[in-house]
């Protein structure tokens, strides 16, 4: 579930566009080494918080070119991602900049400072996942989410979870 673009989640045909946001999530993996939502179950209110455009952590560090990059496959709607030929060229044009070398150079070296959590003496993890967060194929009904958006400021996100059984006031001021 975690990789899969909010059109998918709410039943629609897989397209090449679904692949782009779903290499975005994979590329910020890589950069992270941790799996994206790895600290929460992977139910309905993950689906429901992707289609109300949760995504994962993008490091600090990570390069701004590449930041934009992955932002742009994460859109919520499939017609504004980037192909996949784009992206290609995008990585491609950084790699080949005259600059490369002294960009390198000025890139911050990505420190990863987990502390190990020793599950047996011959493995050990450099993150602790949640029980409930799956990362195998499954069979997924869910219904009722809604039309995927963008959130521009994922600092700020309110899960889905976290306002279960609370009440919402609205006031109304009239003039």
């Amino acid at each position: 579930m975690p990789y899969m673009a909010p059109e998918i989640l709410r039943g629609k045909e897989y397209t090449q566009k679904s692949d782009v946001y779903s290499l975005g999530i994979i590329i910020n993996e890589i950069i992270s080494i941790i799996p994206p939502f790895n600290d929460e179950p992977h139910d309905h209110y993950l689906a429901l918080d992707i289609c109300r455009g949760k995504r994962p952590k993008i490091r600090d560090e990570t390069p701004e070119f590449l930041k934009d990059l992955i932002q742009k496959c994460w859109n919520a709607i499939p017609e504004n991602r980037p192909t996949s030929y784009e992206v290609y060229n995008e990585i491609r044009k950084f790699i080949d900049d005259s600059h490369i070398p002294k960009q390198f150079e000025e890139l911050p070296e990505l420190k990863y400072n987990f502390t190990p959590i020793t599950k047996s003496t011959t493995k050990t993890q450099l993150y602790e996942t949640h029980t409930q967060a799956i990362y195998k194929s499954r069979l997924l009904t869910l219904s009722n989410l809604p039309e995927p958006i963008n959130c521009s400021n994922q600092e700020e996100f309110i899960s889905s979870r976290n306002t279960t059984g609370k009440k919402t006031f609205i006031i109304i001021t009239l003039l």
